[in-house]
């Protein structure tokens, strides 16, 4: 009798998950580079290596341990499955389902020439703490809007992370009050681990540099490709990183990318790493005494709350979630997101630059800089998450769509209240971009006023309709109020005079989302 076919996704590179069999007796397994998944937006070509690198290197573990591994280059996932299906004679397929909602449809609607047998991506024997419907039952069972707070203590509770008796460690459930200090100039992040290209890695870089329509440059490359190398990051990260992360999580400094962050998303991303092994981490060096519990528990809080709240949303809203447009947002995406140095505002353009540079920055970047301005320009939402899922490499649809229209531009409020929409203020009280800018931060008005400050009254002016309600936004609206009409027509003016004077692409970018 033939065997089943195992297919593993380039994001299920994790020995202990249910699509890789225990025994390489029980069947061979076939992993696929689609080349209309790899075409189907302008990747970061990190993003590229990383992810081709670690498929080749997890099939050369499975062979080395004697498994029949199949890696195949295929037009398609579904077409790579259905060819090595007929080649094999193949009694099934066997999968876990799929990160993203354009594949899990094709697989579960193509004839791949053999039955198919999809087993859940969470719980045991999955990538997530949760299986889609056991978010679903928890989201169905609340009574008001989805909060990631009431989440994330349900979590706590289920996984018994930082719990004491019953109670959360410590006596309070978040310390993300204490997580919000400035980095001192004196401050030294410790690098992070240097990861030096193998001759696999190496191929992948010289393959991918040549590849046109894509962003930025494979050279450079220093992610991890293997678990083995997974796990160094992550001992890297509690070891050096971790007791400072709480403090500054969401600092910024000109010239530094990485600072205290864990950085491992893209490993988990892949499967590299499993997110209850990376919680227990940080909660061990605590229980240890070698870490604070506020830098402990808002990392956990972001691995067990935050990541497992995104990708059941993204579940729970697909497909309607890339139409959703809340506020009617239209602009193009300004060129400076591609091109940094086409901005003179020198936060969004070394945050732009990060990303170009390392398919990273770290999410006050993201959500405060880069969403922020995107946000109060009034930029189309689908534009801005096109960007992050082919800039960033641990960006995919499931955890960057809920992410850009939930939090960062309010297109969808699923589980948000109000906009994440902030003035110069923030970006000069969280980071030193503001000292050597071309725009002042603290003037309000006129050719110098920091952009920020003039777009924060363009938004709250369009969008008074609709926002004005909100108690948390009532104040301000009263503030703005006794502004003189003069003064109040001249920060309009200037917001649309910036407007004006964004510049636009010269790319010619192609996005197709279920592409593969």
């Amino acid at each position: 009798m033939s065997a089943p076919l195992f297919f593993v996704g380039p994001w299920d590179l994790d020995r202990r998950l249910a699509c890789v069999p225990d025994d390489p007796g029980q069947g061979p397994v076939l992993l696929v580079e689609s080349r209309a998944k790899g075409s189907a937006l302008p990747y970061h070509r990190k993003k590229l290596v990383l992810v081709l690198s670690a498929m080749r290197h997890f099939a050369a573990e499975l062979r080395g341990e004697g498994y029949q591994v199949h890696l195949v280059n295929a037009a398609s996932y579904v077409e790579g499955i259905q060819n090595t299906v007929a080649e094999l004679g193949s009694s099934k397929v066997v999968a876990l389902e799929p990160r993203e909602w354009g594949l899990d449809r094709a697989l579960r609607e193509a004839d791949l020439g053999a039955p198919l047998e999809l087993l859940p991506e969470g719980g045991l024997g999955g990538h997530f703490l949760l299986t889609r419907q056991e978010f679903l039952d928890w989201a169905g069972g609340q009574k008001a809007k989805l909060r990631m707070d009431v989440f994330y203590r349900w979590m706590r509770k289920r996984t018994g992370l930082l719990m004491d008796e019953g109670r959360p460690e410590g006596g309070k459930w978040s310390y993300d009050s204490d997580n919000r200090k400035r980095i001192p100039a004196e401050a030294e992040a410790p690098a992070l681990p240097r990861f030096d290209p193998d001759p696999i890695t190496r191929e992948q870089i010289q393959r991918v540099e040549g590849w046109p329509n894509h962003w930025g440059q494979a050279a450079g490359f220093n992610w991890p490709v293997t678990r083995a190398q997974a796990l160094e990051a992550l001992a890297s990260f509690v070891q050096e990183r971790l007791t400072s992360f709480g403090d500054y999580q969401d600092g910024m400094r000109a010239g530094e990318t990485f600072l205290w962050h864990a950085c491992l998303a893209p490993a988990m991303n892949l499967g590299l790493l499993a997110p209850l092994e990376v919680a227990e981490a940080a909660v061990t060096a605590y229980r240890e005494g070698d870490a604070p519990l506020n830098a402990v528990e808002g990392f956990v809080r972001q691995v067990i709350g935050w990541r497992e709240f995104i990708r059941g949303v993204y579940w729970l809203r697909m497909p309607d979630l890339r139409s959703s447009n809340l506020l009617g947002a239209s602009r193009p995406l300004p060129a400076f997101y591609w091109e940094p140095k086409r901005t003179e505002m020198r936060c969004v353009r070394e945050s732009a630059q990060a990303v170009l540079d390392h398919g990273y920055a770290h999410h006050i970047q993201r959500l405060m800089i880069l969403g922020n301005f995107a946000l109060l320009a009034g930029v189309e939402p689908l534009e801005l998450s096109h960007w992050f899922w082919a800039g960033f490499v641990d960006a995919y649809e499931w955890v960057e769509l809920p992410n850009v229209h939930g939090m960062a531009l309010y297109a969808d409020d699923t589980f948000t209240t109000k906009p994440y929409a902030a003035s110069g203020n923030y970006v000069n009280k969280m980071s030193d971009y503001c000292k050597g800018c071309r725009y002042k931060v603290k003037v309000k008005q006129g050719p110098d006023a920091c952009p920020f400050n003039v777009l924060f009254w363009g938004f709250m002016s369009r969008h008074r309709d609709l926002l004005e309600e909100n108690p948390r936004l009532g104040m301000l609206y009263r503030g703005w109020d006794k502004r003189g009409a003069d003064e109040r027509a001249a920060i309009l003016g200037d917001a649309e005079t910036f407007l004006d004077s964004l510049p636009t692409s010269s790319h010619d970018w192609s996005f197709e989302d279920d592409a593969g």
